[in-house]
């Protein structure tokens, strides 16, 4: 979903500006880095208001990341999707972002239940975090959601000399040793263990989140049956544990706001490979003085995932990077 630099500055420049919206998307791009793992498995979407696939008349921009993990299946399918059943939710119509996504979600999981049921046992044992920025630019709204620990942070840029300040992370961290997710997690019959000094879910310790998208041996019915098989849950053999609830959850943290008209704000929306790299103030600081210094948002975005990942034994690193302007700034 990334456009060649030039091409992705033009474009914002040419679809996005209009006297009749509340906020501008003055600039916007994605950068990627392998890192030190084996195999790319983040995915990322940068969505511009005419390809989004909204009956919506408002103008509406879509951001995400996706990081994958057991495999790239799951990031990339989401990648592929989420968008499309995202705009075409019914809940849109009665301007229910937060119930929309959710629904979009838990469809995506249902798909990938039917591709291990029909396809492959692929989508029981990879995954994918989530993160999602949906900006209205024609009513200057912003809605933010996400699962697992892919995050999106806010800042605001000063008027005159374009310094960040009031810089916050809009998203939480899903993490098994959290109190109310390991609550959570206990109660549908599943266990938080530690390995290695991080708390991780299910018996063999293998994930450190606690919210994601696939995964779906954590996840009715797969995790329903006892034994350590994965079994065709449309299938009736097999010794099955019917109070188990889902262990993993696929239901987002999602909040909303609205964009002040006299405001100009910096949007970044990151994976972990970024994130556990660098602080949320430093990293919103670097942008910014990238940013100063002429670069477009593109190669700003590009740099911060290479700079994550320039070091052994590092993960796979996504950014994206927004400029937006108030009408009114």
């Amino acid at each position: 979903m990334v456009v060649a630099h030039r091409a992705m500055r033009d474009q914002v420049f040419r679809k996005t500006m209009s006297t009749s919206d509340a906020v501008t998307l003055f600039d916007a791009g994605a950068g990627q880095s392998q890192g030190g793992r084996k195999y790319q498995e983040d995915r990322c979407a940068l969505i511009l208001p005419d390809r989004f696939p909204s009956n919506s008349q408002d103008k509406v921009a879509f951001f995400a990341v996706y990081d994958g993990h057991g495999s790239a299946l799951v990031s990339e399918h989401v990648n592929n999707t989420m968008h499309h059943l995202l705009g075409r939710r019914p809940e849109l119509a009665r301007d229910d972002w937060a119930g929309a996504i959710k629904a979009a979600l838990a469809e995506e999981d249902r798909i990938l239940l039917d591709t291990f049921k029909y396809q492959s046992v692929e989508p029981a044992i990879s995954g994918s975090t989530v993160a999602i920025c949906c900006i209205n630019l024609t009513k200057g709204e912003l809605v933010i959601s996400n699962l697992g620990d892919t995050h999106v942070i806010l800042a605001e840029r000063d008027l005159q000399t374009e310094h960040p300040y009031h810089i916050r992370r809009l998203t939480e961290a899903h993490k098994p040793g959290n109190p109310r997710e390991k609550t959570r997690i206990e109660q549908a019959g599943g266990a938080v263990v530690n390995r290695n000094g991080t708390q991780r879910l299910g018996g063999e310790g293998s994930l450190n989140i606690s919210r994601a998208l696939g995964d779906l041996q954590y996840k009715n019915p797969v995790n329903t049956f006892t034994d350590n098989s994965l079994p065709d849950p449309s299938s009736s053999a097999g010794s099955r544990s019917e109070s188990r609830g889902d262990f993993l959850s696929n239901d987002p943290y999602t909040s909303r706001r609205t964009l002040r008209t006299d405001r100009r704000y910096l949007l970044l929306v990151v994976s972990d490979g970024v994130t556990d790299r660098v602080d949320d103030t430093t990293l919103v600081q670097h942008v910014m003085k990238l940013s100063m210094r002429g670069k477009p948002a593109s190669e700003i975005a590009q740099e911060t995932a290479t700079n994550s990942a320039s070091r052994p034994h590092s993960d796979n690193a996504t950014c994206i990077v927004a400029m937006l302007d108030g009408q009114g700034s």
